[in-house]
């Protein structure tokens, strides 16, 4: 970092006594840039990054206003800025992740989409009409009704171990058929594999 990005480059005159901010930014700045790697990792926010803004922050502090330690209020606020920073980043990350489908682009035409949609609830209705009745059911509940694992099995007078394997069997059919575009019940329990 040049001597002109440093923060006593620009806002030092705000300090009555500019060598008070030059001692604090030559004592702590090596401190603050190893505390915020070693709290919060290599960034991002780059610490050194922080620790420049912290120290803006202390520059521009008009100097008749006193601080106990200048040292504990550049460290205070360079945590708070790391953390202001991160959490921006996470909002960002979850507006970015909720938009994601709608910014990526679909070659497919509406009518060639429709198609392969109504294709497809066509094949799981087969599926799931092939299925074992217990494995039909535990489906319903789960995916239409919206219960628990554990509702279910209360309700059917089951673990709910079991109602999450045989959830889980019956998603991997399902899956396995729009895959493949067959049919195929294997994976399902033995003693359930009788198909109504």
């Amino acid at each position: 970092m040049s001597t002109a990005e440093r923060p006593e480059a620009r806002n030092g005159e705000l300090w009555k006594d500019r060598s008070a901010y030059r001692r604090a930014y030559a004592q702590d700045w090596g401190d603050l840039c190893a505390f915020l790697r070693a709290r919060f990792g290599a960034g991002p926010p780059d610490p050194e990054d922080v620790a420049q803004q912290a120290f803006l922050k202390l520059g521009e502090r008009p100097s008749d206003r006193s601080l106990e330690s200048p040292r504990a209020f550049v460290f205070r606020v360079a945590i708070n800025l790391t953390l202001d920073g991160r959490r921006r980043r996470q909002r960002t990350a979850r507006l970015l992740d909720a938009s994601a489908p709608a910014l990526e682009p679909d070659g497919a035409p509406d009518v060639e989409r429709a198609l392969i949609a109504r294709d497809d609830l066509k094949l799981l209705e087969k599926v799931v009409a092939g299925l074992p009745d217990r494995h039909r059911r535990y489906l319903a509940a789960s995916r239409i009704e919206g219960l628990s694992f554990a509702e279910i099995g209360r309700r059917e007078g089951v673990s709910e171990a079991l109602v999450r394997k045989t959830i889980d069997e019956t998603t991997a059919v399902c899956q396995r058929a729009l895959a493949r575009g067959v049919i195929d019940y294997r994976g399902l329990s033995r003693e359930r594999n009788r198909r109504s």
